[in-house]
């Protein structure tokens, strides 16, 4: 299985009231927040970029701007999480379109639980290369899709607010990206298949 959501950790009445105590200034919510969703924002922002230190800037920078910003986030139906995942989404692309080139972006290997013992664990990490493999040769709104569905555990609703698309935009995504996997790893079995073979 892979993350078990946004807000898992935090139901919606502890953030609800970490964010009210965040606004007025306190510094004990404003971490405790940071702390429940800087790894989440890092990652995803790492598996868009491809690169720990710039993962690092941008995630400070979203930080920076999500305080900022804070006074005016009201629950709308979008979790803070994934409010913060748009924040994210638009400095990625912010920082793309400064590069003026497409790059493609490397995802975590971390995708899969670990399991116990050597061997599980050898064919878990195959596994993973081959997933990780397979979501590159999406196109970057299916790997976005992936990346924000599974990944990081938003909802469709919340998917198409950090995307800016209709949730109808976003379910039609997830399904191409989920046909192309299949194919992709379908694939990947039969080829390693033969490959053994010779």
């Amino acid at each position: 299985m892979l993350s078990s959501g946004v807000g898992s950790a935090l139901n919606a009445e502890k953030e609800a009231s970490l964010i009210a105590r965040a606004k007025r200034g306190d510094e004990a919510a404003i971490s405790q927040l940071y702390r429940q969703y800087a790894p989440r924002i890092y990652g995803y922002v790492a598996s868009r970029v491809g690169d720990p230190t710039l993962a690092d800037d941008l995630t400070s920078d979203v930080f920076l701007r999500a305080l900022e910003g804070l006074p005016g986030f009201e629950y709308r139906g979008i979790s803070l999480g994934a409010w913060l995942y748009r924040i994210a989404h638009d400095r990625v692309a912010d920082h793309f379109r400064k590069q003026a080139r497409r790059q493609t972006s490397p995802l975590e290997n971390g995708m899969l639980p670990p399991q116990n013992g050597v061997e599980p664990q050898v064919e878990a990490n195959l596994e993973a290369q081959r997933l990780k493999q397979a979501i590159e040769q999406l196109t970057d709104d299916q790997q976005q899709v992936v990346l924000l569905r599974f990944n990081a555990g938003l909802k469709l609703r919340e998917t198409a607010y950090v995307m800016d698309r209709s949730i109808g935009a976003v379910k039609m995504l997830q399904m191409r990206a989920l046909t192309s996997l299949r194919q992709l790893m379908g694939q990947g079995k039969t080829n390693g298949a033969a490959d053994a073979g010779r």
